[in-house]
């Protein structure tokens, strides 16, 4: 790394002002990062949508948002190299593109995908190469600053969704009122929009990533060089550097020859003695005659603190100040010692035992409440439950109606083929006494396989109440089955209309495959009680 080709001025920054600079580079070399960007991501982009937008927009909206962190290497490679003065160009970045896959690929997109501060861990893995646990050192020694970066995340993402919206809603108003009004509606309906406004939409979305994405990878990596210019000297490296060449490469000839005179005479004129005593005490090397004096010979100890004390009595350094303060005395006894490590350990152990008490009451009162919360619910929706807490039989004979509003609902006063009898009714044209019939068998049916409970003086129109509530779930067949023959019933015995004979048969066919298998099963349960 050569940092006099550094295009930056190397000193600590703030984050704020190292945030600022990232912005002022991307202005810079705005036409290399953007044409970047157009070679390199602008092809998948694309790709993606052809494949994906038609059939599955919110597909391609997700895929292109999760592949950001593929993206960010470009921007990156290029910033990496103009900031050390060295020529890129797309033709370049086009060729890097193998490179950008070497390091933490698979890692980016899994395990750090929503990491907020991936644009400041990005250079660790891209430009520094470090993968496993010397990456999660090289990260711990620069995050240990006040760096901002998830900051610079959140400013991004809010800035990238304001500039979205915004656009597309001042798109919006510049369409026709009657377009506006539709788009509109399109968008707060949810309903499914085109593929013109998707295209728009997403060509609009890669427009406003690219411009944002730029700038918060250039603010990650410019915080990421500003925590090493504070933690490895950038700075103070290049004040060396610079005085290193200042007295090793000589600027012009006549320079160095003076220079070189100048200290030729200079250590002529210490090399020579004023006097023999002079030469015997500096003999030791000839250098030490342009050292700073030193007090010869050295003051004794005793000597020493006599000075000291001399000068510490002078008002500057004599002066004292009187400060009150309050100080808790407390009811504590005066003889024991306050700082005892008996009395501490005690006094912490009944704070901590006072503390666990006090907790353990509030979590079994906790419990407690639960527990009658839990009663309560249970008994308020024990009918939900399908359960009872009193034993009741369910089919009493006692409870088990014989007369519905005139119709007779006894099992003995059936026939057999209930269905060839209501036909044989028909064909005589009995029509009340065909539908009588397969009511009434319908009903006892009820009244038999359900609690089917109504007061004496219910009418059709409660049956038919209790079938569609009672029944709606468990099934529906036999629920639009008893609407159908309800309809019917009322029809013939009070409208005196006749049903065509295609309804009958339909009717009659349908309680025997509804009604039939029902009775059989029942015959053969009472048989094998029997």
């Amino acid at each position: 790394m050569n940092l006099e080709t550094f295009t930056l001025e190397v000193r600590p920054r703030t984050p704020w002002e190292a945030m600022d600079l990232a912005v002022r580079l991307c202005v810079v070399h705005w036409r290399l990062l953007l044409s970047s960007w157009m070679v390199t991501v602008f092809p998948l982009f694309l790709i993606i949508n052809i494949i994906l937008l038609n059939e599955h927009p919110y597909w391609a909206f997700f895929l292109v948002w999760f592949l950001k962190p593929l993206y960010d290497r470009v921007p990156l490679f290029v910033l990496s190299q103009v900031i050390f003065s060295e020529p890129v160009s797309w033709k370049e970045v086009v060729s890097a593109i193998p490179s950008f896959f070497k390091t933490s690929v698979l890692s980016s997109l899994t395990l750090y995908r929503l990491d907020p501060g991936r644009a400041f861990a990005l250079p660790v893995r891209q430009l520094e190469g470090l993968k496993g646990k010397p990456r999660r050192q090289r990260m711990h020694t620069l995050g240990r600053g006040n760096n901002r970066e998830i900051m610079l995340f959140v400013l991004c993402f809010h800035l990238e969704t304001l500039i979205f919206w915004g656009i597309l809603g001042i798109l919006i108003m510049m369409l026709p009122a009657h377009m506006a009004v539709q788009g509109a509606e399109t968008l707060l309906l949810n309903e499914e929009p085109g593929l013109l406004l998707n295209a728009l939409s997403m060509g609009l979305y890669f427009l406003v990533m690219m411009i944002v994405e730029t700038l918060y990878v250039a603010g990650g990596f410019v915080l990421y060089l500003n925590r090493r210019i504070i933690l490895e000297g950038w700075d103070i490296e290049l004040v060396f550097r610079k005085l290193t060449q200042r007295h090793t490469v000589p600027d012009k000839p006549a320079q160095s020859l003076m220079s070189m005179i100048l200290a030729s005479a200079l250590l002529l004129a210490g090399a020579l003695p004023q006097s023999t005593e002079a030469a015997s005490q500096y003999s030791s090397s000839a250098y030490e005659y342009i050292l700073p004096p030193v007090a010869s010979p050295p003051l004794a100890s005793e000597l020493s603190k006599e000075t000291m004390q001399e000068v510490m009595d002078e008002p500057l350094f004599n002066r004292f100040k009187i400060v009150e303060t309050l100080e808790y005395t407390g009811t504590m006894d005066k003889d024991k010692d306050e700082n005892d490590p008996d009395e501490i350990r005690s006094w912490l152990t009944d704070t901590l035992e006072v503390i666990g008490r006090t907790i353990a009451f509030v979590f079994e009162m906790g419990l407690w409440l639960l527990f009658l919360l839990f009663v309560y619910l249970l008994v308020k929706y024990r009918d939900r439950l399908n359960f009872s807490f009193v034993r009741t039989d369910t089919k009493s004979s006692d409870d088990i109606p014989e007369m519905l509003f005139g119709l007779d609902l006894r099992e003995e006063s059936l026939p057999d083929d209930i269905a060839a009898q209501a036909m044989q009714f028909y064909s005589d044209k009995d029509y009340r006494a065909a539908l009588a019939l397969l009511y009434r068998a319908t009903l006892a049916d009820l009244v038999r396989h359900y609690e089917f409970k109504l007061q004496k003086g219910a009418t059709e129109g409660d049956c038919l109440e209790w079938v569609t509530e009672k029944l709606h779930r468990s099934s529906e067949t036999e629920v639009n089955f008893f609407v159908e023959l309800t309809r019917a019933w009322q029809l013939t015995a009070y409208a005196h209309r006749i049903i065509p004979a295609e309804q009958m048969k339909k009717l009659c066919l349908d309680w025997s495959q509804i009604y039939s298998a029902k009775s059989d099963n029942d015959k053969k349960g009472g048989s094998v009680n029997e």
